[in-house]
């Protein structure tokens, strides 16, 4: 029989305290719903596991009025985020993306900060929150240190974040006028093809996300953007490539669907 060590720490700095001395050797578990399939197929550490879910002051949701954000903690639900009324009112297009994520039980267990940490290509709200330039917080025992969504996905299951360092919040800028897109084969199954557009004056800030590893970002005007999303789609680094039931061109066809749709919700709103 393998033993098990399952540590709950209650407090940030004894979480962090644990990963500056271990943090190479154990598998920090939230929800549970992206870590846990992996462990089952024998993928990472599973005889030492360190949840976050008694941690204090990771679950909340608050507004910063000096930098206009607003803090997410990383044990936050997905199904927290698509009710919340802060989160509608700041960065609707953030609630649309965890609202579809799913089904009730995985939108009940899983959670913001677990979604960041897997960075599972096409991740809804990964791509809402590259296009809302959202800025991840990991903490360790050196202290805190922010780093811009875009720069943190490395690409499939590949992240910034050190051994020593845990996801902590998410800082999500205000952005009323943008709209969310969705194309899944499965319902509850993870999406092929995500898009988000963030509507800036005359321009749209868009990121697609099921194209490669990462999501796919431009700025453009709006009667340039199918062209331009033709363009990043086709000359995207690490394309997805591996799946027979969604070939690249038609990830990339589906692409420029997707984000025309979430273009006109972000066109739309005011």
């Amino acid at each position: 029989m393998n033993t098990v060590s399952y540590a709950a720490p209650t407090t940030l700095d004894a979480l962090v305290r644990m990963l500056a001395e271990r943090g190479d050797d154990v598998t920090l578990v939230a929800g549970g719903m992206s870590v846990m399939p992996l462990l089952n197929r024998g993928i990472g550490r599973r005889d030492r596991l360190v949840t976050l879910n008694r941690v204090v002051g990771l679950d909340t949701i608050e507004a910063d009025e000096d930098e206009d954000d607003l803090v997410i903690g990383a044990t936050v639900t997905h199904a927290r985020l698509a009710a919340d009324e802060r989160v509608h009112r700041h960065c609707r297009v953030l609630a649309d993306a965890a609202g579809g994520i799913g089904d009730p039980q995985v939108r009940n267990r899983g959670t913001l900060g677990g979604a960041l940490a897997y960075a599972n290509p096409g991740a809804d709200e990964l791509t809402a929150l590259t296009a809302l330039t959202a800025t991840v917080v990991l903490d360790s025992s050196q202290g805190t240190r922010r780093v811009p969504v875009a720069e943190f996905l490395l690409g499939a299951q590949r992240t910034a974040r050190r051994p020593d360092e845990v996801v902590t919040a998410v800082r999500v800028p205000r952005a009323p006028a943008a709209g969310f897109a969705r194309l899944g084969r499965v319902q509850g199954a993870p999406p092929t093809i995500t898009a988000a557009a963030v509507r800036q004056g005359e321009r749209l800030r868009v990121a697609v996300g099921g194209v490669a590893s990462r999501p796919v970002t431009l700025t453009c005007v709006p009667h340039a953007l199918e062209a331009e999303i033709r363009a990043a789609a086709l000359h995207a680094p690490d394309p997805i490539v591996d799946d027979p039931f969604n070939p690249p061109d038609y990830r990339r066809a589906m692409a420029v669907v997707m984000t025309r749709r979430a273009s006109r919700l972000a066109l739309d709103r005011r």
